[in-house]
């Protein structure tokens, strides 16, 4: 018997040559065979395409030096905002009494 499911993934590629970045999503459909093995096919825009990692030019350039990542590999963290002068008198206190 044969198990198919599909799943959405999301690549973000950057061009080394131009330093142009641009994401694509895909469509992948996964096929189990039963014998511990596994046919995977990617559809991008309705139509099947090659694996996202292989052979994509950059729209900018046309160059091949592109690199291709599974997700984004930036995370914008705000800066914590500034403690008020009572919660670290409150954080010397608790030290001063080993509580913290």
């Amino acid at each position: 018997m044969r198990d198919a499911w599909s799943s959405h993934e999301s690549w973000v590629y950057e061009c080394l040559c131009c330093f142009t970045t641009w994401n694509e999503e895909f469509e992948v459909q996964h096929i189990g065979g039963g014998h511990h093995e596994e046919g995977i096919v990617y559809e991008h825009d309705g139509h099947r395409c090659m694996n996202p990692w292989s052979d994509h030019p950059c729209p900018g350039c046309e160059s091949n030096n592109v690199k291709a990542y599974s997700a984004p590999w930036t995370v914008h963290v705000d800066a914590p905002h500034a403690q008020r002068a009572d919660d670290l008198e409150l954080v010397f206190r608790l030290r001063r009494l080993h509580a913290w």
